[in-house]
Parts: C-alpha cells; sequence; structure tokens
C-alpha cells in the first residue's frame, strides 16, 4: 500500500483476546463501521501486554478473564484520507467466567457492541485484520503456534 509521506502517521501495539464457547467467537463491532475485531485494546506505557488486555476487558465488558495462551501476532496496515496507520495484533486465548454464546454481552462503552458469531462467519462479519481469521482457525484445528501472519506486502 502506498502512502504519502505527508500524511499523518501511527503505529499501534494492541492486545487482542479471542474468547470462544462451542463453536462461536466473541466480536466487537464499532458502530458506524463495516468490520469488526476482537475484544482488547492499544497497550499504554509501562503495562504489559496480558496486563492490557485484562484491563481492556474489564473496561469493555465488565469482566474479570483469565489471558490463557498466546496465539500469535498479526501485523496489519491501513490507510484513512489523511493519515496511514500500521498495527501488531497480539493474540492470546481468553476465557471469561460469565460466558453464554446465545445471549450477546453488554458493553460499558456505549461506542461499542460485542456479539457472538459462528466460527465459520469470520468473513461474512468481516473480522479485521482480516489474518486474524487464519489464525483463530488454525488454533481450533489444533495445528501447533504461535503464529505470524501480515496484510503488509514488502
Amino acid at each position: 500500500m502506498k502512502y504519502m509521506e505527508t500524511k499523518n502517521q501511527t503505529y499501534h501495539v494492541l492486545a487482542r483476546g479471542i474468547i470462544l464457547s462451542d463453536d462461536f467467537i466473541l466480536i466487537a463491532h464499532c458502530k458506524g463501521m463495516d468490520n469488526t475485531f476482537l475484544p482488547g485494546g492499544h497497550v499504554e506505557f509501562k503495562e504489559s501486554i496480558r496486563k492490557t488486555l485484562t484491563r481492556e476487558i474489564m473496561e469493555e465488558l465488565g469482566q474479570e478473564c483469565s489471558i490463557q495462551q498466546y496465539i500469535g501476532c498479526v501485523e496489519a496496515d491501513f490507510e484513512l484520507p489523511e493519515s496511514y496507520h500500521q498495527e501488531i495484533n497480539h493474540l492470546f486465548i481468553v476465557a471469561l467466567n460469565k460466558i453464554n454464546h446465545e445471549v450477546n454481552p453488554t458493553s460499558n462503552e456505549n461506542h461499542l457492541e460485542f456479539y457472538w458469531i459462528h466460527k465459520n462467519d469470520m468473513d461474512k462479519y468481516n473480522l479485521q485484520p482480516s489474518p486474524v481469521r487464519d489464525l483463530i482457525m488454525r488454533y481450533i484445528n489444533k495445528e501447533q503456534g504461535p503464529f505470524w501472519e501480515s496484510t503488509i506486502m514488502d
């Protein structure tokens, strides 16, 4: 992806949680957007990635969680009209105490909503960054990890 060097450039480090219940995955959606993503968020200075994910799950869902296995990493980039963004997403399996894929959890953040999707519907719900879909399926299919994928073409 080419970008103008005069555009603002931002680099994001993110911790993302893969929350599974039977054949369902919990995803987040920012209202008004056409894509979805995994729960989690930005790593803050002097904060570990695991601590970030624990904090973000509490902020977003109001639930304590257990950060379990590290699955891998997805590098991605995207361009907006005035800015270029590059990100690295660290992915973990996360266990919640209260989990039921028949009921969508309530969001603690007004701009977000959360819902369960079947593992085969990740494309339909435009889960981003797209390589996350492959990592989740590799984990579900019990392939050995950790995994690395990227949307950035060299």
